[in-house]
């Protein structure tokens, strides 16, 4: 994990919970719809006026679609407001947790997840919650406690296992361990292309390299827009020597991602290899271009870290 991490994971649905929206106005009830449909024209319009005066649950909604427009700060102060009026509320802390955690406030996150737990009741997904929070911190021992005590209170938490290998990878170099953790991860879960795809890159550091292709090619099958996918597949085929495949596989990458340095940086490797030079000269000239952009974008977590996948 390198610290140019971008964090965008957020485990948490994107609708708050019915008790929440039982009584919504019209207006709710379309910001709770433009929210579900990730609709971004139609949240930057209900959102353009100022919310502060608005019913808890409105500012709820409303801290989710300025979340969604990339408007943290803005998220950040409509979730405190709600709780302000409610302060206590089992739910509007949960939400306000997670509205900390996706803008980065992580020691906050830690602080209203443990407020909803007293208030509540403290839930496998609380607990894993402050983990992930403490593991953003990079405090990755007590994530792992974290992590390991979701796994006891619920022994089938594929995201817990995940995250415990993760943390073998990044802070132990125990790839061996990592391995037995990914496995249980994906047995759970075998469909899930972030896990394969991590899978796959642990492989590779294994110099298991048809096993890796094997789950990083499912990888893409199953999430074919995700650029990491395209990038670490076109970088096995490169060190295997099969340079058509990888061109594929990396042009795939920039076309999702034009900014993605590394990628042009492997193409440039792939089109000399191809005996063209000309486009390994203007591969370059990407790289070059972007290189001081190109930032990790794969959520380690629930959804499809360039930490891992993108060295």
């Amino acid at each position: 994990m390198t610290a140019r991490l971008k964090w965008r994971v957020w485990t948490a649905q994107w609708m708050i919970p019915l008790a929440l929206a039982a009584t919504q106005s019209d207006t709710e009830l379309h910001l709770a719809h433009c929210i579900e449909t990730r609709d971004r024209p139609c949240l930057g319009k209900l959102l353009k006026e100022p919310v502060a005066r608005r019913s808890p649950g409105y500012l709820a909604l409303a801290a989710q679609g300025y979340a969604l427009l990339g408007r943290q700060q803005e998220a950040v102060t409509a979730i405190e407001n709600a709780v302000k009026q409610k302060p206590g509320d089992y739910d509007l802390l949960l939400e306000q947790a997670h509205i900390y955690q996706r803008s980065g406030h992580q020691v906050e996150a830690i602080q209203s997840f443990l407020e909803a737990s007293r208030s509540g009741k403290s839930t496998p997904e609380i607990v894993f919650q402050i983990g992930m929070s403490f593991f953003l911190l990079r405090e990755y021992e007590r994530a792992a406690k974290h992590f390991e005590q979701t796994i006891k209170l619920d022994e089938k938490n594929d995201k817990a296992e995940f995250m415990l290998g993760v943390i073998d990878v990044i802070k132990d170099n125990n790839e061996a361990g990592a391995k037995v953790h990914y496995e249980r991860a994906m047995a759970l879960q075998p469909d899930n292309p972030h896990y394969l795809m991590h899978y796959g890159v642990l492989l590779v550091q294994l110099d298991e390299l048809d096993q890796a292709a094997v789950n990083l090619e499912r990888a893409g099958k199953l999430d074919p827009a995700n650029p990491l996918t395209h990038f670490n597949l076109g970088r096995l085929y490169r060190q295997q020597g099969e340079f058509t495949k990888a061109r594929w596989e990396l042009e795939a990458a920039v076309r999702l991602r034009p900014e993605m340095a590394r990628a042009y940086y492997q193409l440039a490797t792939v089109y000399r290899q191809l005996g063209q030079p000309e486009k390994a000269q203007a591969a370059m000239k990407e790289f070059m271009k972007f290189k001081d952009q190109d930032t990790d974008d794969d959520p380690v977590g629930d959804i499809p870290s360039g930490g891992l996948a993108a060295k």
